[in-house]
């Protein structure tokens, strides 16, 4: 019987895609774990969100809550791209979104150390140049990356001190039972950037204590932001106060520098995603839906069929008596349907002997599409009975 871990579970509960792989178009990038273009299969690439801003001085590097993908975490990345000009990467989890894999304590952080050295190795940004932004599960791997690198700055939104102490909360002593996971308590005393604690007083998820403890136990520059309204899936830019305000002035936002992202093009290409289909057209589809091997295939192709107008006889008798179930040979003539080989073939030669038809103009061969109507009303009882014909049909199309 497989082992299930239903804690696990409830750390990410991995709700279903909000985006597909043709979406956020410049902006959707795929990081091999390799870093480089030559090794990249597609199980192996992580779909990561890249916002850039003009001439902006640092790169937030964003890691988001267990309830969110990249799809839902976008409106929040361009806010605070706009608000504090700045470049923002938002990594994505395994199971979650379009990325490949399994969720738990070792591949999520795997992904976000991975987007944290793609910044350094691949974008070639200074690592002083940094803010590392975690929200809720997401301050288990920023704190783990910030107690290993010095960056600018750490942020910890709404952030608790393991997962072992977040459930004695909830199961008191049977949490001794738990095994530890993201002990952000042991790292946050690794970390010497200077670190920003938001953690609002309303929060009924994780109390608001775990993040009054984490800011105590840092030895850098830090501060503690705890607004009394504030839960823990507020709107951080609702007020100024809780996020905006904060950031500005403790981190010195915004700031500038004259050297723009070299992003490598081949980090946009869709085909570095499981995820991705190769198009009809790019497979090489013929109209009628089969592939170009079988298209050239006789037995397989499908039949052309021609359709010659003939043109209208002068009529013997009287044109304003004519009608169409004329028997006389001289009412308006059918049109001719062939049938000849398959496409791609030479057409079939026209019939001979006294059974022919006479074929389209010369300027005017090809298909029923390409036939005009040249016959002329003969007077006006045929304008009447025309009319009376459109009439029936009704103002659909024919």
């Amino acid at each position: 019987m497989q082992h299930v871990d239903l804690l696990n579970r409830l750390l990410f509960p991995t709700p279903a895609s909000t985006y597909k792989v043709d979406d956020f178009p410049d902006e959707l990038i795929f990081i091999p774990r390799s870093l480089s273009a030559d090794d990249a299969p597609p199980k192996e690439c992580v779909p990561c969100l890249l916002l850039q801003s003009p001439s902006a001085r640092f790169i937030v590097l964003y890691l988001h809550s267990n309830a969110e993908d990249l799809g839902r975490s976008y409106a929040f990345c361009s806010v605070l791209r706009a608000q504090f000009q700045v470049h923002v990467l938002a990594v994505e989890y395994p199971g979650y979104g379009i990325c490949p894999g399994i969720a738990n304590e070792e591949s999520v952080k795997k992904n976000a150390f991975l987007a944290f050295e793609f910044l350094l190795k691949v974008l070639k940004w200074p690592q002083d140049e940094i803010i590392i932004l975690g929200r809720s599960i997401g301050c288990g791997p920023a704190t783990a990356i910030a107690a290993q690198n010095r960056v600018y700055g750490l942020i910890l939104i709404c952030p608790f001190l393991s997962v072992r102490e977040l459930c004695r909360e909830y199961i008191g002593r049977a949490a001794d039972m738990v095994n530890e996971r993201f002990p952000n308590s042991e790292h946050i005393q690794e970390v010497g950037s200077p670190l920003l604690v938001v953690h609002g007083k309303a929060d009924s998820v994780v109390p608001w204590s775990h993040g009054k403890k984490l800011y105590e136990l840092c030895r850098a520059r830090k501060r503690l932001v705890a607004p009394d309204n504030m839960k823990h899936n507020s709107n951080l830019h609702t007020d100024p106060s809780f996020f905006v305000l904060p950031m500005l002035h403790f981190f010195g936002l915004p700031d500038y520098k004259f050297e723009d992202l070299e992003v490598p093009p081949w980090l946009f290409d869709r085909r570095l995603s499981p995820s991705y289909h190769e198009p009809q057209e790019e497979r090489g589809v013929n109209a009628c839906g089969r592939c170009v091997p079988c298209a050239a295939s006789p037995t397989s192709a499908p039949l052309r069929v021609e359709i010659h107008a003939v043109p209208a006889v002068p009529h013997l008798q009287n044109p304003s008596r004519r009608r169409l179930d004329d028997k006389s040979g001289f009412g308006p003539q059918p049109t001719k349907i062939r049938v000849g080989q398959p496409l791609g073939g030479d057409p079939p030669p026209p019939p001979s002997g006294p059974d022919a038809l006479p074929g389209p103009a010369p300027g005017n061969a090809g298909g029923a599409g390409d036939v005009e109507d040249e016959e002329e009303d003969d007077d006006d009882e045929d304008d009447d009975d025309d009319d009376d014909d459109e009439d029936a049909g009704g103002d659909g199309p024919g």
